[in-house]
């Protein structure tokens, strides 16, 4: 079974995101909506769960929380076959990808190869799940009201399959909030 590791957008970003997208429903019509908004950063095959909740909360420790900036451009991914907007200047969430993709490949786990990582032209904001209905080119700018803004990312969840219910969430890891200071 897949599992996938999840960078998760906060609730003021979700809302955001939601109040600009709902009427696209009517328009695409998805197989499923998400109540979750967030980038898959890794697919994990067949994992140890005990063991792989505690590798990923010791790399995630370090992790605060960061941002992330949307287009209003819709795509579709064919690896996990969802639709959602584009991210740009996503190095960050590549490095991320990277990153626990070697750690969790020297831990032994089944993950994705690194070229697959490396060779990525882009990074999609899951917001659908399933097949393409409309032709999503000609969707323009879906965040036309709130261009420019950046959303930011407060957890990582462990999700077991992308059905989008709350009982398909493994494990939440909170991120460092950089406005409170830890001793």
């Amino acid at each position: 079974m897949k599992y996938y590791l999840v960078a998760l957008l906060d609730k003021e970003s979700g809302k955001v995101i939601e109040s600009s997208t709902r009427n696209l429903i009517k328009k695409i019509k998805p197989k499923k909506k998400t109540s979750f908004y967030g980038v898959v950063l890794e697919t994990i095959e067949d994992p140890d769960l005990s063991k792989l909740e505690e590798i990923i909360s010791d790399i995630s420790r370090p992790i605060r929380y960061f941002k992330i900036d949307v287009q209003g451009n819709l795509s579709f991914d064919e690896s996990t076959r969802t639709i959602g907007l584009q991210v740009n200047n996503f190095g960050y969430v590549k490095s991320l990808s990277r990153n626990f993709n070697t750690m969790l490949g020297l831990h032994g786990f089944k993950v994705r190869e690194e070229e697959e990582i490396e060779s990525k032209d882009s990074v999609q904001l899951v917001l659908f799940n399933g097949g393409i209905t409309k032709d999503l080119a000609s969707f323009q700018n879906v965040l036309r009201k709130n261009a420019g803004s950046k959303f930011k990312v407060d957890r990582f969840q462990l999700w077991k399959n992308f059905n989008f219910r709350k009982d398909s969430v493994v494990a939440t890891i909170p991120l460092k909030d950089p406005n409170v200071i830890s001793k």
